[in-house]
């Protein structure tokens, strides 16, 4: 299990810049559209079945979220973190937060999906997932080794 920050921010590091910007680019690409989030279930069928109310996002929305997945996502105790850390859930402060941070609350947004329907809606109503690619932006244009070689 990943947890440091050294560790967080090398294995961010090691992927390549060609994959960081490929995510910004997605993100930059983002219409209000994309960032709609429709809701669909929640009737009853004609067995009397009620099927839940689940979220749906957009195809551009997705793409951001698939990339962040890959990129910054990293195995921790995300649930525990997000009960201790002033940074969950709108991410006030994570600019001057160690990027390791970042990661740690993309992690809460993305693994929370699964566990939550409409985790990442939270994540992009509240500003967070916009405040974790901003600070993926900085890193890599100031803070990540080797950045001249992109």
């Amino acid at each position: 299990m990943v947890t440091g920050d050294e560790s967080i921010a090398a294995g961010l590091a090691a992927h390549p810049a060609e994959r960081w910007h490929a995510l910004f680019a997605a993100v930059d690409a983002l219409t209000p559209a994309d960032r709609e989030v429709t809701w669909e279930g929640g009737r009853e069928n004609a067995a009397g079945v009620t099927q839940l109310p689940y979220p749906v996002y957009g195809e551009g929305f997705l793409r951001v979220v698939r990339l962040l997945g890959e990129l910054a996502v990293v195995p921790f105790d995300w649930p525990g973190w997000t009960r201790a850390s002033p940074l969950f859930p709108e991410g006030r402060g994570l600019a001057e937060a160690p990027v390791a941070d970042a990661c740690r609350l993309a992690t809460a947004y993305v693994r929370g999906e699964r566990f939550t329907d409409g985790a990442l809606e939270s994540g992009l109503r509240n500003g967070a997932l916009d405040a974790v690619v901003e600070r993926l932006r900085r890193w890599f244009a100031e803070e990540r080794p080797g950045r001249g070689a992109s």
